[in-house]
């Protein structure tokens, strides 16, 4: 169990490290190429697209948790073709009404903002298909080819649209047709790669499937617009309280911020989401409690010192990831990773709510949190700017979370991992006091400064978890296992 979920954890880090390094590059060629203003424009489009992508995102929420049960009972074919037509039905649907509203807003929005926005029908259509095809690579267990195909979407979309800014100077539009262009390459062999075998337009289309989907999913749409409300809606309020200016410096810091401890949780989330289910439907409901038990102590063991890390070295890594213009954006960095952390921890919980089909609770609780966000929003940005941004998004997660614990208790119980909690806290804020001292008492550069801090804090940490005896003797047979199997390449 704790072998398969490190092992796909291994295998799916180039799909989530690679995707960060070179969204951490570009942000400073971005925010050196274009105006705080423009990369609002940008981000405000990409926001847009997030939320047109709820709207498909139950097919891929689907497809993780009925494809085992499909697989097997021997109906694939089935299954195949009622999830592409339906994922057909809903991306132009969902595209066509985005254009009429597009149009019927025109006149209150700006010229170029406007034409970015039709470019963002574009990505949307593209990331839809994509990421779908990808969520069957996924529920398939095929690690290595979602790995691939995610890696060539990273590096690829931000090569071409810097070409197409830089060479045919097309604007910071080119970074959204790099998108559409980078996924138009590769599609037919991911799709063949995906469903190849399996003719989607067939007349099998299973009405009770459907059924089934719509009552799993649509909750979770909601939950996720609730979700875009609670981490993306305050780019909106930002442009129409403060302006295209701060919605750039907020957003390139809180991408920052988000890069730093999103991976790690976006490889809890992959490599953990298909495998739960599988141990749920075939070892049952004692086996999935101590996985997630298990997982959780791993997520808190990798998770806190980050927070803590970006928390202490907030102003450094922004003073190089970033033009002088964003600068002043240091002082939500804390914040942001904080979010990100609560984020991963609701996620925990939310997999027992999953189990069950409950997905109502994890809607209520995004609502909720994300109503509470949007109106605290209201209420202080306009006073306060991006770093009330930042602190209402930070409860609004909190609020998120402590929903999440409440609806989960309900149904599914399993052992908190509290002790890991405490001592991962206390070597986290002994290692960020370390480091804080170090890093500022230091006479080197800034890029030198910040990289024997991220140094120091890791072997702070490591020698404090040890110390503690958080790590297990049983976890350090599996360390070694995996150390000799995979980076020594020596069969146990």
């Amino acid at each position: 169990m704790t072998k398969d979920l490190i092992k796909d954890m291994l295998k799916y880090i180039p799909a989530k490290i690679i995707p960060a390094i070179i969204g951490l590059i570009s942000i400073p060629i971005i925010t050196r190429l274009f105006s705080p203003a423009d990369y609002g424009n940008y981000i405000l489009v990409l926001s847009t697209v997030t939320v047109l992508a709820t709207l498909v995102g139950w097919l891929g929420m689907s497809i993780i948790r009925f494809y085992p049960t499909y697989e097997r009972d021997e109906k694939l074919d089935i299954f195949y073709s009622t999830v592409i037509k339906w994922l057909f039905i809903s991306v132009f649907g969902s595209s066509i009404l985005f254009l009429v509203v597009l149009l019927i807003s025109k006149n209150y929005i700006s010229e170029n903002l406007y034409h970015l926005m039709l470019i963002g029908i574009g990505v949307f259509v593209c990331l839809s298909f994509f990421q779908t095809l990808l969520d069957f690579l996924r529920s398939k267990c095929m690690v290595s080819w979602y790995t691939n195909f995610s890696v060539w979407k990273s590096i690829t979309a931000v090569g071409l649209g810097l070409m197409l800014i830089i060479i045919f100077k097309f604007g910071i539009g080119g970074l959204l047709l790099g998108i559409i262009i980078s996924i138009v390459l590769v599609f037919p062999w991911l799709w063949r790669k995906a469903v190849g075998k399996f003719p989607p337009f067939r007349n099998s289309f299973s009405l009770l499937l459907s059924r089934e989907m719509a009552a799993y999913g649509f909750p979770l749409v909601i939950g996720n617009l609730a979700a875009w409300i609670l981490s993306l809606s305050d780019r909106y309020v930002l442009e129409f309280f403060r302006g295209a200016q701060e919605v750039g410096i907020y957003s390139a810091s809180y991408a920052i911020g988000e890069h730093s401890i999103l991976l790690i949780t976006s490889l809890f989330l992959l490599a953990s989401g298909p495998l739960s289910i599988h141990i749920w439907e075939e070892e049952g409901e004692e086996r999935s409690k101590i996985f997630i038990t298990k997982l959780t102590r791993y997520f808190l063991l990798l998770c806190i010192p980050v927070v803590a890390g970006v928390s202490v070295l907030a102003e450094p890594i922004l003073d190089i990831f970033t033009g002088q213009e964003y600068l002043v954006g240091y002082s939500i960095l804390p914040f942001v990773a904080g979010s990100i952390f609560f984020l991963g921890l609701s996620q925990r919980f939310g997999m027992g709510l999953t189990f069950y089909k409950k997905t109502g609770y994890i809607m209520w609780s995004l609502i909720i949190s994300g109503s509470v966000n949007l109106g605290l929003n209201f209420i202080f940005i306009p006073k306060y700017g991006y770093v009330a941004a930042a602190v209402t998004t930070f409860i609004g997660y909190i609020i998120m979370l402590l929903l999440m614990i409440y609806f989960s208790r309900k149904i599914f119980v399993w052992n908190f991992p509290f002790k890991t909690l405490g001592k991962c806290s206390v070597a986290s804020i002994m290692m960020g006091t370390g480091v804080y001292f170090l890093v500022n008492n230091l006479y080197f550069s800034t890029f030198v400064s910040l990289i024997l801090g991220i140094l120091a804090g890791i072997v702070i940490y490591s020698v404090l978890i040890f110390i503690f005896r958080e790590i297990l003797p049983e976890e350090k047979e599996e360390i070694k296992y995996f150390v000799q199997k995979y980076v020594f390449k020596k069969n146990s």
